[in-house]
């Protein structure tokens, strides 16, 4: 059987990334429409078999509960989970069904250890003379580095500049671009290893230079190359923005692709569009990596916040 999907992008580089990205490496384009400007593109790719993970999944959780009770429940709720995820059930019915577990059993997940949760915090971020944010299309990178380059210069008072080598997505690196002169902030625009070299005078004059990157790279090796050669300095600091939006197999799939550059530590982006913070739990009990901060909406420099003040409340109920 083959699954099929029909997507509105403004160009083909971007529509074909999506395609990629969401229907896998054996999708293919059945038809593509042109209209006002954008372009309408029906893709498909097989249907694969889905494979159980009760087993997997119930180990993850009983390595996190000591309780008895806690584990026959978990396994049990994953069970349901799996089965409802697998069921023909119409979309209100299933949110509905959602909406009463997350209620029944996210008590369970509170308990975990608090000394747990303190290791996830990354307490020293944006020290590093580059800061690089790193993350997929549609992850909020821009947004986010505008948002930091606030924190840096109005809280911190430091001497700060913005970079880009984001050229491939359109309108990606002129929104930045806009924000940094807003701020007032001088903004540089890499293409090439060249480029930097040329500009290597004068990010000496500043603190914190913070360079925004491009998203889906795994197909564009002199980017991902020059990615490699600014994440592995010294004085880098390596950050990944991972959208709370995504699904977890696609928030999976991106932190084990950037996770070769060398990441420091994430930002979790999107957290208003969010109905549950079930997702930020995903990360927590999957990820080695600590948490700086979380956004929570488009406004600049407002909407993000240091991630213990949404951390410590997320837990203070089974904490005390």
């Amino acid at each position: 059987m083959m699954k099929m999907k029909k997507y509105i992008v403004s160009n083909l580089q971007e529509g074909w990334m999506l395609i990629r990205e969401e229907m896998g490496e054996n999708a293919i384009i059945l038809s593509v429409k042109e209209s006002g400007g954008q372009f309408e593109i029906l893709a498909a790719s097989p249907e694969k078999k889905t494979v159980k993970k009760e087993n997997k999944l119930f180990e993850i959780f009983k390595n996190r509960f000591s309780r008895e009770e806690d584990i026959i429940r978990l396994e049990s709720l994953i069970n349901f989970l799996i089965k409802l995820k697998e069921s023909n059930l119409n979309e209100k019915l299933q949110k509905e069904l959602q909406d009463e577990i997350i209620k029944n059993y996210l008590p369970i997940v509170e308990r975990l250890n608090r000394v747990d949760i303190l290791t996830k915090i990354e307490t020293n971020p944006l020290t590093g003379k580059f800061i690089n944010v790193l993350g997929n299309i549609s992850s909020g990178k821009s947004t986010t580095i505008a948002k930091l380059a606030a924190i840096l210069k109005f809280n911190r008072d430091k001497k700060i500049a913005v970079a880009s080598f984001d050229f491939y997505k359109i309108g990606g690196s002129e929104s930045l671009n806009k924000f940094a002169e807003i701020m007032q902030i001088p903004f540089f625009m890499i293409k090439d290893e060249k480029d930097l070299i040329m500009y290597k005078d004068a990010f000496d004059e500043f603190e914190h230079i913070l360079f925004d990157t491009p998203g889906n790279i795994k197909d564009l090796s002199e980017v991902e190359r020059l990615l490699s050669f600014i994440t592995s300095g010294p004085n880098a600091e390596n950050i990944l923005t991972v959208p709370l939006t995504k699904k977890e197999s696609l928030i999976d799939r991106d932190i084990r692709y950037f996770s070769k550059f060398n990441i420091h530590h994430l930002i979790l982006t999107k957290m208003d569009e969010l109905e549950n913070k079930l997702p930020i739990y995903f990360v927590l009990s999957n990820y080695d990596y600590r948490i700086s901060y979380i956004t929570n909406g488009l406004n600049v420099p407002n909407d993000i916040v240091e991630s213990y003040q949404v951390l410590n409340g997320m837990f203070e109920v089974g904490n005390k």
